[in-house]
């Protein structure tokens, strides 16, 4: 074969190891072959330190290789949607690094908000992009290159040293207008601001960027509006455009709107001569279910009629709507076998519940909460989408906790015991979720990228090492006895006395309780359980629930559940509400409050929308939500408790003797000392373990 003119060499190397390697990953998807997505734990998979090291020119590929396919696969960048030249050798790396390990999980992580307009933007219409509402332009204004002072009505519509460095000026739509004084971005140009002059109302421009040309612009009859944008995400990037997802979102000429060509992007990405062929699906970060952004008189202008909606029309969430809408086409181009994921942390991530394969928690139980506050919140995530995503269900953990610093946009990792990076790792296992990091530990003693002792069994250097859970994950809370003495379960008329009438009514079909606001177009069912004893401060609380779906959402979408707990008489809190998520199905969801300082409280239940809720079961239990799960090959257990916890391992798992893993010498290598435990097990406050099988 001759040499390629002009290949770099490492280019042609791995060329010629492709070439000869199978390809049947690219025409045949099978996510059930995946070792990251099988029956043998932990699961771990390598994250964008895969794209980052890729992308060093210097690295050759075999050293790449040898790094990241120590673990179960690897997720990253590999187009330039948000960072600059992550496709140069990305997309090469990650294909060759597949075709020779078919049983490793290869993701791309794409953001799902918005992008660079210098990436392929060409493919989209102007009127998909989401900008604030406008200003109108006061003096005509001629197709020039180069610079033009534009004045406008309302100068303060713009921002100059914004984005997350406070260090970029706002990209802007110039269009005209139509005859109803509405913005026709089919006669639109795109430029970048430069400065400000509010005083005399004029902005300065530079003119025709992002592919477009200058054109004219009369005075009175056209208008000028800044891009609702997110990032930059790093020094050398863009400001990046957000996609408009609205169902009211302006179509192109050919009647498409954006998530039209979102999607036939991805097809022709994903399709079998796609450069992303031999890929296993994608993951998007930061794909939203509300459309944010706006201070100070703008605000996003979904339906491009001129003015700040926030994606809402008569109330409803069509911005939402929209997500779910993009995410259920994708699923029926990209089919079956192509995993999508997206990230699902955040109470304002997207809700494609059974669309979706699962959900990625960028931070757990969030970013920022490295003290694991949100402990019930962040389970509920995981349990409900482990019931409710699309086979095969994959959901992940992501180890990262970033705190703020002085500079602006900057961030650094938060400084956490092991112990708190263990109860992380407990909860993935706990919850059939696979773990990723960012968070990582000491490079290896070969150099090489780190990998948490957990993952691999410490010294010993085993994959899967767990082998098979024996159960679900058993809640030490449950096996204690009911405060509320079996009243809730089935609910009793005994309890449906002890509740709220306000606002709400009550009905029990079958030991069931339905709750229904009266108010049909109030925006939440709201109601309480007066005088549930306490025991100390440690209250678990066990709740059954199933709810109809909202009028005005997409069927899918499951709606948010708070339960708070607090004196009798008194609110809760916002703080002190833990949230789950509640649709069609029952789903058994926990809360635990782990500071109780009365004897006694009200439990407050606030249910999105107007339409019934049904609870079967609700027990409470004066104990710490602490949780084992036993394997094949080990146990692990967790404290979620700002207080020590006590696991008699000889009663809830008679005649099994386990050890404690033997540590890295750079990791915790007290706690993950090699000794045998049996009889009691004591954690301290918010701390997993991991234990062998050694009977």
């Amino acid at each position: 074969m001759e040499r390629i003119v002009g290949l770099e060499g490492w280019k042609w190397k791995l060329l010629c190891v492709c070439l000869i390697l199978t390809t049947a990953t690219q025409a045949q998807r099978d996510p059930e072959s995946l070792i990251a997505l099988g029956n043998e734990y932990p699961r771990a998979f390598f994250f964008r330190q895969a794209e980052g090291v890729a992308a060093q020119r210097n690295i050759p590929y075999e050293q790449w290789e040898r790094t990241f396919e120590r673990l179960m696969g690897i997720e990253g960048k590999v187009l330039e949607e948000e960072v600059p030249g992550r496709s140069i050798r990305n997309v090469d790396f990650f294909t060759c690094f597949k075709n020779r390990h078919p049983d490793q999980l290869v993701l791309l992580h794409f953001n799902g908000n918005a992008r660079d307009p210098r990436y392929e933007s060409n493919r989209f219409f102007a009127g998909h992009w989401i900008y604030y509402n406008g200003a109108r332009i006061l003096s005509d204004v001629p197709a020039e290159e180069g610079q033009t002072d534009i004045r406008v009505d309302k100068p303060g519509l713009f921002k100059v040293s914004m984005g997350r460095y406070r260090d970029q000026n706002e990209d802007i739509g110039l269009c005209m207008l139509d005859a109803k004084g509405r913005p026709d971005w089919c006669r639109s140009e795109q430029v970048q601001l430069v400065s400000i002059d509010s005083k005399k109302k004029v902005i300065r421009v530079r003119r025709g960027c992002y592919g477009t040309k200058p054109r004219a612009f009369r005075a009175g009859a056209s208008y000028a509006a800044a891009h609702l944008t997110e990032g930059p995400w790093g020094k050398q990037s863009h400001l990046l455009w957000y996609y408009n997802y609205s169902t009211r979102c302006p179509p192109d000429e050919n009647g498409r709107v954006c998530a039209d060509v979102l999607v036939e992007h991805f097809n022709e990405l994903f399709g079998p001569q796609g450069s992303l062929a031999a890929f296993d699906g994608l993951e998007f970060d930061v794909l939203k279910w509300r459309c944010g952004g706006g201070l100070r008189g703008r605000g996003a202008d979904c339906d491009a009629d001129g003015k700040a909606d926030a994606g809402l029309h008569d109330g409803v969430n069509l911005y939402g709507a929209g997500v779910v809408e993009f995410c259920r086409k994708l699923r029926e181009r990209l089919g079956e076998n192509t995993l999508i994921l997206a990230d699902g942390m955040n109470l304002n991530n997207q809700r494609a519940f059974g669309i979706l394969n699962g959900i990625e928690s960028e931070g757990w139980p969030d970013l920022r909460d490295n003290q694991i506050h949100d402990w019930s919140g962040g389970l509920n995530r995981h349990f409900f989408w482990a019931q409710n995503a699309r086979p095969p269900v994959f959901n992940y953990i992501n180890h990262k906790f970033n705190v703020p610093t002085d500079k602006p946009g900057v961030r650094k990792q938060a400084d956490v015991p092991f112990s708190t990076h263990r109860l992380v790792f407990a909860v993935a296992s706990l919850t059939n979720s696979a773990i990723c990091y960012s968070f990582a530990p000491a490079n290896d003693a070969d150099g090489l990228l780190g990998v948490w002792d957990e993952f691999r069994m410490g010294t010993e250097n085993k994959l899967g090492w767990l082998g098979k859970p024996l159960g679900p994950a058993v809640r030490m809370a449950g096996r204690q006895p009911d405060l509320l003495e079996g009243k809730g379960t089935p609910v009793s008329a005994d309890l449906r006395r002890r509740l709220s009438t306000e606002g709400v009514r009550y009905e029990l079909q079958g030991g069931a309780l339905k709750v229904t606001a009266i108010d049909p177009s109030t925006s939440e069912v709201r109601f309480r359980l007066r005088n549930v004893p306490c025991g100390g401060p440690d209250l678990f609380v066990l709740l059954t629930a199933r709810a109809e779906a909202r009028r005005d959402h997409p069927p899918e979408v499951a709606r948010l559940m708070y339960v708070g707990a607090c004196p009798s008489g008194q609110q809760a809190e916002r703080g002190d509400r833990l949230m789950t998520w509640v649709n069609g199905a029952d789903f058994d969801s926990g809360f635990y409050f782990s500071n109780i300082d009365s004897h006694e409280i009200d439990l407050e239940f606030i249910v999105e929308g107007s339409e019934p809720v049904t609870i079967s079961r609700i027990q409470a239990h004066a104990h710490p939500d602490a949780m084992y799960r036993a394997f094949e090959r080990g146990l692990v257990v967790a404290n979620p408790s700002p207080r020590p916890y006590v696991f008699d391992l000889a009663a809830l798992l008679p005649g099994r003797t386990f050890g404690r893993l033997r540590g890295s010498p750079t990791q915790d290598a007290v706690a993950n000392d090699g000794s045998i435990v049996a009889g009691q097990l004591n954690l301290r406050p918010k701390e997993g373990l991991f234990l062998i099988k050694r009977n």
